[in-house]
């Protein structure tokens, strides 16, 4: 869960706001976090952006950019693990990257005389890229990504962490281990979901994508990764009764005197 600030919520309450994007990606350099430690993707390791927003990409490097998460749509799915993509297209930079870097996604809310904070929107990791020119010759990079959700298309196997003496073990174990296996924390909202203490016999021969996918479905709903990195169970029955009252940006009531707004 993030917390946003009063000055961004100030911020979205002026009609003249608009938002900044900022997008770091990984450069060359040890494949190490600044505290040393080697991060692996699927047994792979990665290089993982160290520089703030405040040194990322912004609006005058980049083209386009677009993130998609295929859940609760028109027709609501649920009993996923789902994997959330980028497109980002931007001007070639000068140094290289390396395969699999990270992209980390920030935006702040605007006006011409304010700026929130920096809010972290995703964390992805570079699969396919591609080079070409734009009409006027400059050298256009578009990277596409996936964010961790693919470390889960691994069998499973046990690390030793959990206890199988009864042949089962709680629903909330499995997710943990899990995570513990992706090297990702888990976000706390999960857990006060799930409450129902579902028992889960030894999972042989399934990915953990597919045991996420079976332990959603008994929560009417789906893993995903968070904007922050972590694991989360998003459920249906998290959805709040719908009211049809007139809200802001910020999520605030729009009133006519002291009545609120029937839309």
């Amino acid at each position: 869960m993030q917390n946003t600030s009063p000055l961004y919520h100030q911020i979205l309450a002026d009609p003249d706001h608009y938002f900044e994007t900022s997008v770091v990606v990984g450069e060359s350099g040890d494949l190490v976090t600044e505290y040393g430690d080697k991060i692996l993707f699927g047994g792979i390791a990665i290089l993982v952006a160290r520089s703030g927003p405040d040194s990322g990409f912004t609006e005058n490097q980049i083209f386009s950019l677009k993130t998609s998460s295929k859940m609760f749509g028109n027709d609501p799915e649920v009993g996923a693990a789902i994997s959330q993509e980028i497109e980002l297209q931007m001007l070639q930079p000068a140094g290289d990257i390396p395969d699999m870097a990270q992209i980390v996604l920030y935006v702040r809310a605007c006006t011409d005389a304010l700026q929130s904070e920096w809010i972290q929107q995703g964390v992805f990791y570079i699969d396919t890229r591609e080079t070409t020119a734009s009409y006027d010759s400059l050298k256009v990079l578009t990277l596409h990504g996936f964010d961790a959700m693919l470390t889960a298309e691994q069998y499973w196997h046990d690390n030793g962490s959990l206890n199988w003496s009864s042949g089962t073990v709680s629903d909330t174990a499995m997710v943990g281990n899990i995570a513990e296996i992706m090297d990702i924390s888990v976000d706390a909202r999960t857990w006060n979901i799930m409450t129902n203490n579902y028992r889960i016999p030894m999972p042989m021969q399934y990915t953990l994508r597919e045991i996420l996918g079976y332990i959603a479905s008994m929560y009417a709903g789906c893993f995903i990764i968070t904007e922050v990195g972590q694991l989360r169970l998003v459920s249906l029955l998290e959805l709040p009764s719908e009211t049809n009252l007139l809200i802001d940006n910020a999520g605030d009531y729009i009133v006519f005197g002291t009545d609120r707004i029937i839309v």
